[in-house]
């Protein structure tokens, strides 16, 4: 066992009294009711059901089903993309949809089209059911509420040496020298004012997003609704910088409070069996 004497429940409310001073409270100090309030928090946080504030792993399924979303639609503009010799389209959306119900009428909606058929790698595991969804655009919304412009910022620019020569290029046509502006200085008035990001830091990252795949994404949050839109209305490279990117960020990020929030629940167990109290 772990030294329980060092687990503290931080930024503590003992009850719903909101008007409460916030503390750190050691948990072994806490009576069986104290514990258990914070105990229902913690599940509350990863399994609450409501819409509005939804716990980590329900956020999980949520992204999981935008994932699934994304690929679809992506898979249903390269059907109505593809073209005979004579540049004959070879799908209409409902030729698509009649071949989609005969094939799944002989097998299951969650086979993946490699399962039925040869198509390009990058829509192999796009299910039968989620691209039926596609051709009646009946998607739904992608919920966009928790990728905010500052988790965006916070992935990171990575600048390609080509497009920092673009700036530098663009700053000598204005008579100016690049040489006399710091790279901050650079990003700051090429790529964030341009983007309306304000007060938010924006750092380079080889890891995070180049500057096209980042103005996608503040231009979901500037024109695609303040906290949703339909799959239908993404651009195609909105939803490939979500798929290959942004969704699976937001995914880690979550799994890491999902653990967070595991360990302190069994901490709270550990402290209870030690206090010899009864949890619900």
């Amino acid at each position: 066992m772990n030294n329980i004497h060092s687990y503290v429940w931080r930024d503590a409310r003992l009850s719903n009294n909101r008007d409460e001073k916030q503390l750190e409270t050691k948990m072994v100090d806490m009576s069986q009711d104290q514990l258990q309030f914070i105990y229902n928090h913690c599940k509350e946080m990863l399994y609450n059901t409501d819409v509005k504030n939804p716990g980590r792993l329900i956020v999980i399924e949520a992204i999981n089903e935008q994932l699934e979303c994304c690929r679809a639609e992506l898979a249903y503009r390269y059907f109505m993309g593809l073209t005979s010799a004579d540049g004959t389209p070879l799908y209409s959306t409902d030729s698509l949809m009649t071949d989609l119900r005969n094939i799944t009428g002989q097998v299951d909606e969650n086979y993946s089209l490699k399962d039925v058929m040869e198509v390009p790698a990058e829509y192999h595991h796009v299910k039968l059911k989620y691209l039926k969804l596609a051709c009646r655009d009946a998607l739904g919304r992608f919920d966009h509420s928790k990728i905010s412009k500052a988790f965006i910022s916070k992935m990171g620019l990575y600048l390609t040496q080509e497009q920092s020569n673009e700036i530098d290029n663009d700053l000598r046509s204005h008579g100016l020298n690049p040489d006399k502006f710091t790279l901050q200085q650079k990003i700051e008035n090429h790529i964030k004012i341009p983007l309306g990001i304000y007060n938010i830091d924006l750092k380079i990252n080889p890891k995070g997003l180049t500057e096209s795949e980042l103005r996608d994404m503040m231009n979901m949050k500037h024109y695609k609704g303040r906290n949703a839109c339909k799959y239908s209305d993404l651009s195609s490279s909105q939803l490939r910088t979500l798929l290959s990117k942004v969704l699976y960020a937001l995914e880690e990020r979550t799994r890491y409070q999902v653990n967070k929030w595991k360990e302190i629940m069994y901490q709270i167990e550990e402290v209870a069996k030690y206090n010899k109290y009864k949890l619900n």
